[in-house]
């Protein structure tokens, strides 16, 4: 599976952005696709984001709708991620 994914820091922290399909946007799916995504960036918290019919939705284990409404995804400079292919191992130690 491959997502598209930036990174943005509207508040001074990196939070990394991953469109996701609106199936992993819901929260009985949400933390499937966190875990997945976790080993790839182990220093950023994740957001999820699908696009709507009406607009967009979010899912993250934090509260998503100030910076759903900061960023604008169409200016968003997105990379695309390949979840087949392993996440570089990482040694070092996380600050937390």
């Amino acid at each position: 599976m491959r997502v598209q994914v930036a990174e943005v820091t509207p508040f001074g922290a990196p939070v990394l952005i991953a469109i996701a399909p609106s199936s992993f946007t819901e929260p009985s799916n949400g933390p499937s696709m966190l875990q997945r995504l976790q080993p790839y960036y182990r220093r950023h918290p994740i957001m999820l984001v699908s696009v709507e019919a009406n607009g967009f939705r979010a899912y993250a284990t934090f509260e998503t709708h100030m910076l759903l409404a900061l960023i604008q995804l169409e200016f968003l400079d997105l990379s695309e991620l390949d979840l087949g292919v392993p996440p570089i191992d990482q040694d070092d130690e996380l600050p937390f």
